[in-house]
Parts: C-alpha cells; structure tokens; sequence
C-alpha cells in the first residue's frame, strides 16, 4: 500500500479520535483502538468500531474502571492508575498510527 493511503487511514482514525473526545459530550473514551478494530471501506476510508469497552468521560468522577484493551496497545499510565481518560486512546492511536506506517 502506498503513503498516501496509509496517511489518510491515519488521518481518518485521527478524524474520528478527535469527534469522539472533543465534539461529543459528554466525551468517548474507545479504550480498545486497535488494528483489530478498524474496518475500511472499498476507498480505504477508516471506521472505528466495537464500541462495546467504550466510556463517557463523567466530569464528577475519577473514572476509573478495569483494565480493558489489546495488548501492546494499552497506555502504560493507564495499566497503573486505572483511570480513564482520552490519553488511553491517544496512547493507542500511536501505536496504531506506528503500525499502519511501517
């Protein structure tokens, strides 16, 4: 596959990213972005889906939760705290971004 379908798969997960954390309230946390859980369509154009570990972020809580996720895709931070927060998918998304682009 070449660059440019790889960076725009990047760029659509990072679309979607973006939506849920910061145009929806209250906010979505994924807490599984993964390879696994990113369809593509006959234009490559990414969609994330398996909402079924997903969380609002509640302003009043500490949000913490269990560990849910794929592993080598969950955040370290979140491994020891146990508190969600849109960094857990941003972690994720790094390593999703480092997969498709190498």
């Amino acid at each position: 596959m070449d660059w440019i379908k790889r960076v725009n798969i990047v760029k659509g997960v990072a679309h979607a990213l973006s939506y849920m954390h910061h145009d929806c309230n209250p906010p979505i946390v994924h807490r599984d972005i993964s390879s696994n859980n990113i369809l593509l369509n006959a234009e490559l154009e990414a969609f994330i889906v398996d909402f079924g570990t997903a969380r609002f972020l509640n302003p009043d809580s500490s949000n913490q939760t269990v560990i849910v996720g794929t592993y080598g895709y969950i955040a370290p931070e979140f491994a020891f705290s146990l508190a969600v927060t849109i960094k857990c998918d941003v972690y994720s998304f790094g390593v999703l971004a480092l997969e498709i682009l190498m």
